[in-house]
């Protein structure tokens, strides 16, 4: 979702920063999926924010979502977005449970943290990583990127927050 603020920035009404709120809801179910505070300041005005969202959907496919937007400081300063699931085709989801695959990669060595301190760290435990450590090493130990992973007990969360 990108935001683009559509006002004239005025020091003495707006100050420093002007706050709204977003939420994603879903009217027929009474829910709401989403919700985030949004800041523009003076400074990067009028410069749009893009957000990135995750929002679940479940067969069958409501008619709508609806975007909300609310001006956390101004009475009566909100907009109202109907996003529509209409044309939306969801080939190959049969449920509404997501996953990553787990690919049939070759297990890495513990060599391939390139540190002897943190080879060591393993050297005792094992000399290679399993699978699931295999395919999440490189945007872990490469990347800043956040990982939400779910794996069932002694799958080797504990080595992969290390």
């Amino acid at each position: 979702i990108e935001l683009k603020p559509i006002f004239n920035w005025s020091a003495r009404y707006h100050g420093g920063a002007e706050g709204f709120w977003l939420w994603v809801e879903d009217s027929e179910n009474n829910r709401t999926y989403h919700n985030e505070y949004v800041l523009f300041t003076k400074r990067t005005h009028p410069e749009s924010t893009k957000l990135e969202l995750i929002i679940p959907v479940f067969d069958p496919l409501p008619q709508q979502y609806f975007i909300r937007i609310v001006s956390d400081n101004w009475v009566g300063v909100e907009h109202l977005i109907p996003v529509s699931f209409r044309h939306v085709l969801l080939g190959g989801l049969s449920s509404p449970t997501f996953f990553t695959n787990l690919f049939d990669l070759t297990p890495l060595p513990v060599t391939a943290l390139a540190d002897p301190r943190y080879e060591q760290l393993y050297h005792n435990r094992f000399d290679a990583f399993n699978p699931i450590q295999t395919q999440l090493f490189h945007i872990l130990y490469h990347t800043d990127t956040p990982v939400l992973l779910g794996a069932p007990t002694g799958s080797g969360k504990t080595t992969v927050a290390e």
